[in-house]
């Protein structure tokens, strides 16, 4: 007994994404192969955590490539028949090329690196492809196809399409917030499953050796589970932001921001983490509302429009009601409008009674509605925004957070991800500017946006293509949009596009 391995005990399948209705896109075929691949993904779930061999994971891999052909083919040949030569048959063929690119390379990858490191990047791009390519397009060009059987032209069933899937973005957030919830709860049960391993290994007087391998090993699994959730949560996050009037790139540097200025006022580790969830999600609650309230800046809102708006952080909390692991960051959305002085939303809580993340979050992201005009109509200078936030300390802001913030914005540093966690990296400039932090200039922030949100107007800071660069500091117009669209359309490659805030 004592040269048995803990592989030889059975496990259970870790479902990472357990099959929902919401996945259905109306056509049998479709969903029959979708499901395929929720298997295929669930499945690379379990080898992960349990660290199968090599042999396994080729096997794994050549199931993915049959799906691949098998479904893509049969997809494509729908597709086809309803949508021939349009623009929207060549764009799904683009994103299953796309897909295929992908999967090699991270098969190439197998072979030069580790297996655990290879593993772990492809389930996470099967997560985010799965969220973004099934739920979003596929979902789509069904809607149309369907349309189309139904006897509609080409137009009107996109123009319906368009309005279903707006309508059905709420059903999209309920399903990927149940799928967060059984990610934390296959967490729970690796847990259970390490405990119970544990103590039939001490009854067999299995070797303290391979003891500790089998603890190692689970809690290896837990760990990138514990990061699976956070990958979700940033894919997520990246679908709001695909939102009409919601900046790409705007949550990345709230919750930097953030980390930073929690940093400062000595939060506890439990309460970064809350900020963090809380930064990537505060804006989940206008998932609901129209795009014609979301293009308009908050400034121009009407007055009985602004309270709908406003409306988006309880409404967020609710989404997020019942998972245990968002209970913090749930509570910190909702009281994101609130007031210093108790003149705020929803509850008219004031001082020390808002919860610190909340007051946190909302000096960070007033900072960036100062810059770019949405609260006040006019797009501001650094100098001015800080301003704004220090003429309205004890009213809006609470003093000590203010001073906070406006001391990291002086001071250049980054924040990288490590785990769930922001991990502080200073810079070099560090050490001349605590001696001079008062002199000290801010820089402009600058955004990473999607390339489809470059407007006329927009001040770039870079632009690169497959890492190289194609332009810097410029002034976006038509022309250079229009160039952008043409390169990106011959390339398949989607430009980095990064933008400055607020005015010179």
């Amino acid at each position: 007994m004592a040269d048995k391995k803990h592989e030889d005990i059975p496990i259970e399948s870790i479902d990472v994404f357990p099959w929902n209705d919401h996945f259905n896109t109306g056509i049998p075929e479709v969903d029959e192969q979708h499901q395929r691949l929720v298997q295929l993904l669930n499945s690379l779930a379990t080898h992960m955590a349990f660290q199968s061999d090599t042999q396994t994971l080729d096997i794994v891999f050549k199931e993915l490539t049959d799906y691949t052909v098998y479904h893509f083919l049969t997809e494509e040949a729908i597709w086809h028949e309803y949508l021939p030569e349009s623009d929207l048959e060549t764009n799904h063929k683009e994103e299953h090329n796309g897909f295929i690119s992908t999967v090699l390379s991270l098969k190439a990858k197998k072979n030069a690196h580790s297996v655990d490191s290879m593993i772990n990047e492809l389930l996470s791009f099967l997560v985010r492809w799965l969220a973004s390519h099934i739920l979003e397009n596929d979902k789509y060009m069904a809607l149309v196809v369907l349309a189309i059987q139904s006897g509609l032209s080409q137009e009107q069933a996109e123009l319906q399409a368009n309005d279903q899937m707006r309508s059905g973005m709420k059903l999209l957030i309920d399903m990927l917030l149940s799928t967060y919830s059984s990610l934390a709860t296959n967490t729970i049960q690796l847990m259970k499953e390490a405990a119970k391993r544990k103590q039939t290994e001490q009854q067999l007087r299995i070797s303290a050796e391979q003891l500790e391998q089998t603890v190692q090993s689970l809690d290896k699994a837990n760990k990138s589970l514990k990061q699976q959730y956070i990958d979700s949560i940033k894919t997520f996050a990246h679908i709001i932001e695909m939102r009409p009037g919601i900046k790409s790139g705007q949550s990345k540097y709230i919750i930097e921001k953030a980390a930073l200025t929690a940093r400062e006022m000595g939060l506890n580790a439990e309460e970064k983490k809350n900020i963090l969830y809380a930064g990537l999600l505060m804006q989940i609650g206008k998932m609901s509302l129209p795009d014609t309230l979301l293009e308009k800046s908050f400034h121009s809102i009407p007055l009985a429009d602004k309270q709908r708006y406003l409306k988006h952080a309880v409404e967020g909390e609710a989404l997020l009601n019942g998972l245990t692991q968002l209970k913090g960051a749930s509570v910190l959305i909702r009281h994101q409008y609130e007031r210093y002085d108790g003149s705020g939303l929803p509850d008219g809580l004031a001082r020390q009674k808002i919860p610190i993340g909340s007051r946190i979050l909302s000096i960070v992201s007033d900072y960036i509605a100062y810059l770019e005009g949405t609260m006040t109509g006019d797009v501001m200078s650094v100098s001015a925004a800080i301003s704004q936030l220090i003429s309205r300390k004890e009213n809006y802001y609470d003093p000590a957070i203010v001073d906070a913030f406006i001391k990291i914005l002086k001071e250049d540093i980054t924040v990288e991800m490590e785990e769930d966690l922001p991990v502080i990296k200073k810079s070099w400039k560090n050490s001349r500017l605590a001696s001079n932090s008062q002199k000290a200039t801010v820089d402009r922030p600058v955004l990473e946006i999607s390339w489809i949100q470059l407007k006329p107007g927009m001040e770039i800071e870079s632009i690169y293509f497959d890492n190289k660069p194609y332009i810097k500091n410029c002034i976006a117009d038509q022309r250079l949009i229009s160039s952008i669209t043409e390169l990106r359309e011959n390339t398949g490659s989607n430009p980095v596009v990064k933008i400055r805030m607020g005015a010179k």
